[in-house]
């Protein structure tokens, strides 16, 4: 059964409830379709993980409890890698070496040169 026959038979089975019911129940089961077809799941599987169409429409419109014919295996669908070792932090100190200073001061020295040279 392909998904529009499945989706046909379950628009029939469940005509005796209100229309805003019965869209709401085949867009939902639609819905379970894509997803899984999404990850990689054939047509034809995941249909058949929704179970038979008999035992869902019984479910709706009777009330019944449909047993599950098996369980879905739950699909991963990006693999989680735990992180192996935090990296060693750095220290926060904002302290500024002595050289560093030194050397800034020059450069605004030489700056401040050239600036004045060019006004001359």
């Amino acid at each position: 059964m392909n998904r529009s026959e499945f989706l046909e038979t379950l628009q029939h089975g469940l005509r005796s409830l209100p229309v805003e019911e019965r869209e709401g129940i085949i867009n939902d089961l639609d819905e379970h379709i894509a997803v899984s077809l999404e990850n990689g799941v054939s047509e034809a599987e995941a249909i058949a993980l929704l179970g038979q169409p008999a035992d869902i429409i019984a479910q709706y419109v009777h009330g019944d409890i449909a047993e599950p014919k098996r369980e879905q295996a739950p699909v991963i669908q990006k693999p989680v890698v735990a992180p192996t070792e935090a990296p060693p932090e750095k220290p926060t100190s904002k302290q500024v070496s002595p050289f560093k200073i030194v050397l800034i001061a020059g450069m605004c020295f030489i700056i401040l040169m050239l600036l004045l040279d060019a006004l001359d």
